[in-house]
This record gives C-alpha cells, structure tokens and sequence, in this order.
C-alpha cells in the first residue's frame, strides 16, 4: 500500500472514530437532559433535531480540522516508522523468550522422566 493511501485511510478511520466518539456524546447528552429536565415530546424532538445540528456542526467544524492537524503526512510517516521498529523489535526479543521457555519445558521434562524412570527402578516389590 502506498503511503499517501495509507494515510489517508488512517486519517479517515480517525475522523470516524471521532464523529461517532461526537455523536455518542451529544445522544448521552440529550438522554440525560430529556430524563432529569421531564421534557414533553415535542421538546424531545427538538432538543434531538438541535443535538444532530451540533453534532454535525462539531464534527465539520472541530474533528475534522483536528484530525488534519494532527495527522499530518510527515507525523504520520514517523509513527508507522517507529511502530514498525518497535514490532520488529518485540518479534525478535518474543522469537528469543520462546527458544528459552522450550529448553526449560525439555529440560524439566527430560528430568522428569529422569527422575520417574529411577523411582521406578528402586521401587518394592510387592
């Protein structure tokens, strides 16, 4: 994948968590106010056609530009580098602690049966 496609897919997954983040919080919002305030129907529904309007409006007006802000090609760049690294990283030291748990579990094991064949040999007749 291209690096321009895949910032503007990162860009466009962040602008969606944050219009549903935003939409979430007005619906909280307005269910709050519609329970303790004891608005009638009507009110309901404009107190619900107002919280879309800002909804909307915070979304347009405030996630978007932040998410451009934020996310710009060249910081975008630097984190997929840097988590890139950082998973490479892991892979090797993980590649490395499990060559160890194996040598401990045979070793263990092969004292074991070491130790099972010789309890065995010693055992009395009966």
């Amino acid at each position: 994948m291209s690096t321009s496609r895949r910032n503007t897919l990162i860009r466009t997954i962040a602008a969606l968590s944050g219009d549903f983040a935003a939409g979430f919080a007005v619906a909280a919002a307005c269910v709050w106010l519609i329970e303790y305030a004891a608005l009638g129907l009507f009110l309901s529904f404009l107190l619900w056609l107002l919280a879309v309007i800002v909804a909307l409006a915070l979304s347009q007006h405030v996630i978007h530009p932040a998410v451009t802000l934020f996310l710009s090609n060249q910081k975008l760049d630097v984190a997929v580098q840097a988590a890139s690294t950082l998973a490479d990283a892991i892979g090797i030291t993980g590649e490395q602690v499990a060559l160890g748990l194996a040598r401990y579990g045979r070793a263990t094991l092969s004292r074991v049966l070491a130790w099972s064949s010789s309890a065995k040999a010693h055992a009395c007749p009966i």
